[in-house]
């Protein structure tokens, strides 16, 4: 009798929905993306790559929490940014407080910094890397989770700090194989007192020019006017290409200090191009920042930028700091460098073999349908015998892939799968071997088969 109210009943029902189109199948978020296979391999290489050089310079790696309090990207971030008032992912708790999905990593390594009293112990170097979140409309090298590896370097003032951080970025760019499609472009916005007197000059520009601007940024004319120089918005173009450049209301200090950190890049033989309309879209920047573009059609036309930073020397004291920390850092995105890594550059992983086993030698044409249930004491034995040569090649450092049932596939469809996989050969297990003591291997590459004594297999495959 059936229970209407048990599980036969629910599952037959969702089956029974799922035929008619009732329900909707599980689908990702717009702006998120799922990755598989090469794809990844190019993310595990690039993050390899970008660890080891941070290792190199003295970085230790830190982790930090996806969550964090919103105050701590809205006391940070300025309150009139696009990522403060369009793109957070907020939310109210359980416990009523206000949690945001980290949008970029510097706030959350900063407040990592406060928390946990290390301010008091510097000059602290950290590495990190993982996903942000921003709720940005997806497009070509734009998604709304991204990934990013970032450093951050705390304690240092002088200008020798930019220059080493910069450095820095320049080895990784090369090392991952795209020096010759990168252009470095560097400015400063000063200092406290040049940015308030360039502040002042700027509002003043764009007031006298407030009727041609978008909406969004003649509402900033009064709280935040060098946020309009970041915009990309085309109706506002003309208007930031005529502006006046900060590099006219710099003090003596500011100046010397820029000067030093070109100087310094110049000595190191790295290229850059000073751009004097360079802004960076958050708010803590002063002084030097930096971007690193490339021009490939992969990326869109908008989306160059593949790694940008700069200095934030009074980002702690805005946290809640008591001390003034100075810092200065930069962070890549994963995604738009995947996109545009040669395939050259990504070292092949190696080769693996394959372990069939073959219930009974008469019916492998058609394992399907002819074979003995795979519960059976003498399958047990087959397969047990396979797992133990599979221990004994993964403990020589040899990826196996091992297949543990050949009952739903044609020998044929296995090793159709096999040759997807890139096994360079594949290790046949049956009776006729175990009472022999010896496998069948077959070499993938030459189409030769034949069989071998169990302690000759290394010397066989050439390991």
């Amino acid at each position: 009798m059936v229970n209407y109210y048990g599980r036969a009943f629910k599952r037959e029902s969702y089956r029974r929905l799922l035929l008619i189109g009732r329900i909707e199948p599980a689908r990702p978020i717009r702006g998120t993306r799922d990755r598989f296979g090469s794809e990844n391999i190019k993310y595990s290489h690039i993050l390899k790559i970008a660890s080891s050089i941070a290792e190199l310079y003295c970085y230790d790696h830190v982790s930090t929490p996806i969550l964090e309090l919103s105050q701590v990207f809205e006391r940070t971030l300025g309150e009139d940014s696009d990522i403060i008032g369009k793109e957070l992912y907020s939310f109210v708790d359980k416990g009523d407080d206000k949690l945001t999905l980290r949008p970029e990593g510097t706030a959350g390594i900063v407040r990592a910094l406060i928390s946990n009293n290390l301010i008091y112990d510097l000059p602290q170097k950290f590495y990190y890397y993982g996903p942000m979140f921003r709720h940005e409309r997806p497009q070509k090298g734009r998604l709304r989770q991204f990934e990013q590896f970032g450093v951050e370097l705390f304690g240092h003032e002088h200008p020798t700090s930019d220059i080493e951080v910069i450095d820095m970025a320049w080895t990784f760019l090369n090392k991952i194989g795209l020096g010759d499609s990168i252009e470095l472009e560097i400015n400063s916005l000063g200092d406290s007192e040049s940015r308030t007197k360039y502040r002042d000059v700027v509002r003043e520009y764009l007031r006298k020019n407030e009727h041609h601007l978008s909406e969004d940024s003649a509402k900033r004319i009064s709280t935040n006017p060098l946020r309009v120089l970041d915009s990309k918005n085309p109706k506002d173009a003309p208007v930031i290409q005529d502006c006046p450049t900060i590099t006219e209301y710099y003090n003596s200090t500011s100046a010397k200090r820029f000067d030093d950190v070109c100087q310094g890049l110049q000595d190191l033989n790295i290229l850059y191009k000073i751009n004097p309309r360079l802004v960076r879209g958050l708010d803590y920047y002063d002084n030097t920042i930096f971007e690193f573009k490339c021009l490939n059609p992969n990326l869109g036309t908008a989306q160059g930028t593949v790694l940008a930073g700069g200095r934030y020397d009074g980002l702690v004291q805005i946290m809640g700091g008591k001390e003034k920390v100075p810092g200065i850092g930069w962070a890549a995105g994963i995604d738009r460098l995947a996109m545009i890594l040669n395939d050259n550059f990504i070292p092949s992983r190696k080769r693996p073999m394959a372990i069939i086993i073959i219930p009974d030698r008469e019916k492998s044409e058609n394992l399907s349908t002819e074979t003995e249930p795979i519960i059976s004491s003498k399958n047990n034995k087959l397969y047990y015998y396979g797992l133990n040569l599979s221990k004994f090649l993964r403990d020589k450092d040899i990826p196996t892939l091992f297949y543990h049932s050949s009952h739903q596939s044609s020998l044929k469809n296995i090793l159709s799968n096999t040759v997807k996989t890139n096994a360079s050969h594949v290790i046949f297990v049956g009776e006729n071997e175990i009472a022999k003591g010896e496998v069948t291997i077959k070499d993938l590459d030459n189409k030769i088969q034949k069989g071998c004594k169990i302690e000759n297999i290394l010397q066989y495959i050439k390991i």
